[in-house]
């Protein structure tokens, strides 16, 4: 997704991305020359933001107000009316290449779909209980997933039936029933696995967690106060934080330590999110928020080539605003 200004490049601004609170989405999407970052943050007060990465190389010359390579754009507020809590994005097949979010305020469940005519549009939810986790999957094959973590740690996933995209019609996912309900479970996770039709699920709590793989073999995982997941090597590769300046790797298939990467920042990680790169096989992105800031990182998937960049706009200043430059809310 591309929302350039109509101002020159030249003007372009360099500030901070609006305050914001609880979960964040991050996907690779389909637009640009090798597919830019979607970036969803839950404002502190009201709505949802938006802001995307340049990932084209770094001789293209960027769109008209757009940010250069490597860069993030202004954020683009929608979604207004009540404060979100947590929120999941991913580029869809469907569409085609919408992008299919799942946001949660409190305990219920919204559904957003963004396409290129309608922008940001509201959709009919998945039917779930009262919750207190959300997260979203997209098989090889085009099926759409979502699982839950309802009110008493329960998990719970569901199936959409896309052939009336985007209306969708789901269906309890029975596999994943052997899942164990515990009032500890803080946050799930859905993983999609290459070459698998179900995604693999992560339950994660400050005491302990568990990963079903999309066979439904089980394997414990340390506790963790906050983990993203990505697939690699026919399972899931997670980044898991409890305390201190590091993320923890854990391999696929394992609750075994790989690497540690250094952290930028300093405080608590409140938020954090991942996804892999098409243009660059084994390498993940990450963004943090540490300390009320929000950090870039690069897994390569080597541990002396990390990379860490605090996230901030490129934007372009409003009409009679001067040189400061603002967010479009």
């Amino acid at each position: 997704m591309a929302l350039p200004s109509p101002s020159s490049p030249r003007t372009l601004r360099t500030a901070p991305p609006p305050v914001s609170l609880g979960g964040i989405g991050l996907a690779q999407g389909r637009y640009g020359i090798r597919g830019n970052l979607e970036l969803v943050l839950c404002d502190e007060q009201d709505g949802l933001w938006v802001l995307w990465c340049n990932s084209d190389p770094q001789e293209t010359s960027p769109e008209p107000g757009g940010p250069p390579p490597g860069e993030w754009s202004g954020a683009l507020r929608f979604a207004t009316g009540r404060r979100y809590d947590d929120v999941t994005v991913l580029q869809s097949r469907h569409g085609p290449h919408h992008l299919e979010l799942v946001a949660r305020c409190d305990t219920t469940t919204h559904r957003l779909r963004w396409s290129p005519g309608a922008a940001f549009t509201t959709e009919r939810p998945p039917p779930f209980p009262p919750a207190r986790a959300v997260d979203t999957a997209e098989s090889a094959n085009g099926t759409l997933w979502a699982g839950v973590l309802t009110e008493d740690g329960e998990p719970r996933l569901l199936r959409a039936d896309t052939t009336t995209y985007p209306h969708l019609t789901w269906s309890d996912a029975t596999w994943a029933r052997d899942l164990p309900a515990d009032s500890r479970w803080t946050a799930i996770t859905l993983v999609a696995v290459a070459h698998e039709k179900r995604p693999a699920v992560v339950l994660v709590g400050d005491r302990e967690g568990l990963c079903l793989s999309p066979t439904g073999a089980t394997r414990p995982l340390p506790a963790s106060a906050a983990v993203a997941a990505v697939p690699a090597d026919g399972g899931a590769r997670m980044y898991s934080w409890s305390e201190g300046a590091w993320l923890t790797v854990l391999a696929p298939g394992s609750a075994d330590a790989i690497r540690r990467l250094p952290l930028p920042g300093s405080g608590e990680i409140t938020a954090l999110a991942a996804t892999p790169l098409a243009h660059e096989p084994g390498s993940t992105d990450i963004v943090v928020r540490r300390g009320g800031r929000l950090w870039h990182l690069r897994d390569t998937g080597r541990e002396d080539a990390v990379t860490a960049t605090e996230v901030m706009s490129r934007l372009t200043p409003a009409p009679g605003n001067g040189p400061r430059p603002v967010h479009r809310g």
